[in-house]
């Protein structure tokens, strides 16, 4: 299928084996099948987590056409960016669902929202928008979430960034029914829980935990998961801490020299990307009354041979040896220097930033 290539080489993502806890097992509720009518799925999504799960419902529907009747989708409408707005940028899941051919809604609110026609199951996948009580209440058995943690830990908008900033050593999939107020509050139906691999990034989780989550959902819908009665994960003998992964915000990739390590500054740019500080440009200029933002592009390396007669302080920037005065590192707070790949400034060309920089840390030497 033509679709698979829209998300990144993931038809040969495969997930790794599922690592188990010293008393957790995985709770299989969809051993039991129950029986439903072909049902009406309103599927709610945007990213390529979601697009898995989008996928695996569609060849659910081929295969099993008393299972699945339809399937409409939902995403956000596509927003213009760049300078002078003049890009128009839309969210992956809607080019697929249009190579489905399957019913596509783009909205940005779901006030004065009417679904077009009755739906059975409403099924959301990393959408980013509460779905209302009066639509899971009009479905006739509910909503359905998939989440990429092991609720209730990193509930909210960011768990896999989380999972890594934290580096945890295990991650997971959970399916759950859907809560009319609070996101990531509902009943747990299903979870089963994954290792993460070293050096980890978002993609490669995604890539990993989008045909784990696919293949849940997908199971859990043809087994009939969402009818009652429903099996309550939490009372199943599982016990883990609930924890929130709060929304990634620019300030997030704000450098703070004098409390960010190396192993800090390696895994925000690895996780995150886009690192800069407001700090840097007023060092090499010399000048403390003009603030601009320096961004980096990793990945970020420690210098084998910093210079020896330069004390390290965290954020101070400093000329490379053996580099003919035309790169520069910085001192972490625990001491390493540490050089980026790529340096702009912000408000100036893209190129010869990394030179004017350096050029001005030696100008300062000579004087």
């Amino acid at each position: 299928m033509l679709l698979w290539r829209s998300c990144r080489a993931v038809t040969t993502a495969r997930p790794s084996a599922v690592l188990r806890s010293p008393g957790w097992s995985r709770f299989n509720s969809t051993a039991v099948t129950k029986h439903h009518d072909p049902l009406r799925i309103l599927f709610c999504g945007a990213d390529e987590f979601s697009i898995y799960s989008l996928i695996a419902l569609y060849e659910l529907q081929q295969r099993r056409g008393d299972k699945v009747a339809s399937i409409d989708v939902i995403c956000r409408p596509d927003k213009r960016t760049g300078r002078g707005l003049k890009q128009i940028s839309e969210v992956p899941i809607k080019s697929i669902a249009s190579e489905l051919e399957l019913g596509l809604h783009q909205i940005d609110t779901f006030n004065d929202w009417q679904p077009p026609k009755p739906f059975d199951l409403i099924v959301a996948v990393s959408f980013g928008l509460l779905v209302p009580a009066r639509l899971i209440n009009g479905a006739k058995y509910g909503g359905l979430n998939l989440h990429p943690s092991l609720l209730p830990d990193l509930r909210g908008p960011a768990p896999i960034q989380h999972t890594l900033l934290r580096h945890r050593a295990s991650t997971g999939i959970t399916l759950q029914t859907m809560h009319p107020t609070r996101f990531d509050h509902g009943m747990i139906l299903d979870q089963e829980e994954a290792p993460v691999p070293p050096h980890s990034t978002p993609e490669d989780l995604v890539d990993m935990l989008g045909p784990l989550g696919a293949r849940m959902l997908a199971k859990g819908v043809e087994s009939g998961i969402f009818v009652p009665t429903l099996t309550d994960f939490a009372n199943s003998g599982s016990h883990i801490e609930p924890s929130h992964a709060p929304k990634i915000m620019p300030e997030d990739r704000h450098i703070d020299w004098r409390l960010w390590t190396a192993e800090m500054v390696q895994t925000r740019d690895r996780v995150l990307g886009r690192l800069w500080d407001s700090t840097t440009f007023a060092f090499c200029m010399n000048d403390t009354m003009t603030a601009k933002r320096i961004n980096y592009t990793g990945p970020w390396t420690i210098h084998p041979a910093p210079p020896k007669d330069v004390t390290p302080q965290p954020g101070v920037p400093v000329l490379l040896p053996d580099h003919k005065s035309t790169s520069l590192g910085i001192w972490s707070a625990d001491g390493q220097l540490m050089v980026p790949d790529g340096v702009t400034i912000d408000g100036e060309p893209k190129a010869g930033a990394r030179q004017k920089l350096a050029y001005a840390l030696k100008k300062q030497n000579e004087n």
